[in-house]
């Protein structure tokens, strides 16, 4: 896999967690949802506060990085603090199909902005970098302002951010090939790997990781 980093956001200490992944998706998986969401999503509710979310060193690292390259974290939020906001103010969370129930649980467990992208609709070589004075249909969004906002961007253009991914490189339930990218904003910000692997692997179907690695 082609992904690299812009030195002066690798300056930050901004890593990629990244899995390509063969496998078939499905609308809805039960067990995804029974074993790993909702568990954690009762945990959440159960547990943590606004407050809890603030102080979580995971999201301020976030928030830091978006803030030294000049967006307001607080206007674009991390896709991580979202969620977990979401959840929090027992709002629940949206049912779109196995994949991304998979990538929107991993935000949640590891309290960092996930995304997953169809890679049939994009292409290598992929670069994390700050965007300039441009826009793109963001899921559930109608506009997202990628003016120095970190973005993914392959020979296209800008498909994906931290804060939220556009329309282009979106899964759907025809996706067989896949690039999952965890952000990592702090040396302390590390995502198994390992665990994220035998996850892909348990619970999607016909599933095969057939590439890891950190950019």
């Amino acid at each position: 896999m082609e992904l690299t980093i812009d030195p002066k956001i690798a300056e930050q200490g901004v890593t990629l967690a990244y899995s390509v992944i063969e496998f078939t998706n499905e609308a809805y998986n039960k067990k995804i949802w029974q074993e790993l969401v909702d568990p954690l999503l009762k945990q959440i509710e159960t547990e943590d506060t606004i407050e809890r979310i603030r102080e979580e060193p995971r999201i301020s690292a976030t928030k830091k990085v978006y803030r030294t390259f000049g967006k307001d974290p607080a206007r674009f939020r991390p896709s991580s603090e979202s969620l977990w906001r979401r959840i929090v103010q027992q709002k629940g969370l949206y049912q779109i199909n196995a994949l991304v129930d998979l990538n929107n649980y991993f935000s949640l467990k590891w309290k960092l902005p996930f995304g997953v992208y169809d890679l049939a609709k994009i292409t290598e070589p992929i670069q994390l970098t700050v965007g300039q004075a441009e826009h793109y249909a963001g899921i559930g969004n109608k506009s997202l302002n990628l003016e120095n906002l970190l973005i993914l961007t392959d020979k296209a253009g800008a498909f994906g951010s931290p804060t939220a991914d556009s329309t282009r490189g979106m899964i759907t339930e025809k996706t067989t090939k896949a690039l999952l990218i965890g952000y990592q904003f702090a040396s302390d910000s590390v995502i198994e790997q390992t665990e994220v692997k035998t996850i892909l692997e348990n619970y999607l179907s016909d599933c095969r990781v057939v590439e890891q690695g950190i950019s």
